[in-house]
């Protein structure tokens, strides 16, 4: 199954949201890649590959852009404590691969051409995307077809999560043949409060009874571990939190028999 981890907002928690759920797969048993495709490289220091966002080589760019190293993609692969990843660069940004997939012919399509050229199997593919729309968000959404959407539970939730559903319409469109579905909303850093009651209320009234809502509460240990370069199911702490990962997994291995 592959996966995207979007929400063209800032600051939902997307990438612990994306790390964390990689984490609990691959503790289920499962074989997992990340793919972290936001330029900022959350998701590479988050799992231990900082090192990985400055290196001079073969990087997801030269692959998206060059239509040559299109089936290169698993040289990019590296193997993780807990699953496998491929990191974020610099010359995402440096070399502004958005515009210039925008520019190139089926440019919306390269991330999808690169998986289906992957020369090994996972049973799962998690994407962390940007924080934002554009041509590396739309890239995930056509590659995967499920999307998990991280939302805080704040009032500003509502713009950014329309904006991601009219972009999806707006694929429909645009691409016909691709079906784009949402598996679930993780309501982050929920809090005791009326504001995040109403925000629970509005996702479910939005998604329906169809797409799962998930509360994850604000937790110190969930930030511990990104800095340790793990996920919360690894990481020497113990955290409620890890219960609602694990719940997300479960539900996403019955998702791929449906």
């Amino acid at each position: 199954m592959r996966l995207c981890v979007s929400n063209q907002k800032g600051g939902t928690g997307k990438t612990t949201v994306a790390v964390n759920v990689a984490g609990a797969l691959a503790n289920r048993g499962n074989d997992v890649l990340l793919i972290d495709l936001d330029p900022q490289g959350y998701a590479t220091e988050g799992t231990g590959l900082g090192d990985a966002y400055d290196e001079d080589s073969l990087t997801l760019h030269d692959v998206l852009l060059e239509l040559d190293n299109i089936g290169r993609l698993g040289e990019l692969i590296r193997e993780g404590v807990e699953f496998d990843v491929i990191p974020s660069n610099a010359t995402l940004t440096a070399k502004n691969t958005q515009t210039q997939l925008q520019q190139a012919k089926g440019g919306e399509r390269r991330i999808g051409m690169a998986l289906d050229r992957l020369d090994r199997e996972y049973d799962f593919i998690v994407i962390d995307c940007p924080p934002g729309l554009g041509a590396l968000t739309d890239n995930a959404l056509l590659a995967t077809g499920h999307v998990l959407i991280p939302a805080e539970t704040k009032g500003t939730s509502m713009r950014a999560l329309e904006l991601l559903r009219d972009q999806i319409d707006s694929l429909a469109l645009v691409f016909p043949d691709s079906e784009i579905e949402p598996v679930g909303v993780v309501a982050n850093e929920v809090r005791t409060d009326g504001v995040s009651e109403q925000m629970l209320e509005w996702f479910s009234e939005v998604f329906g009874d169809a797409v799962p809502i998930y509360e994850v509460r604000k937790r110190v240990a969930l930030q511990r571990a990104l800095m340790a370069g793990r996920s919360i199911q690894t990481h020497d702490e113990e955290c409620d939190m890890e219960a609602v990962f694990d719940e997300i997994a479960a539900d996403l291995e019955v998702k791929v028999h449906e």
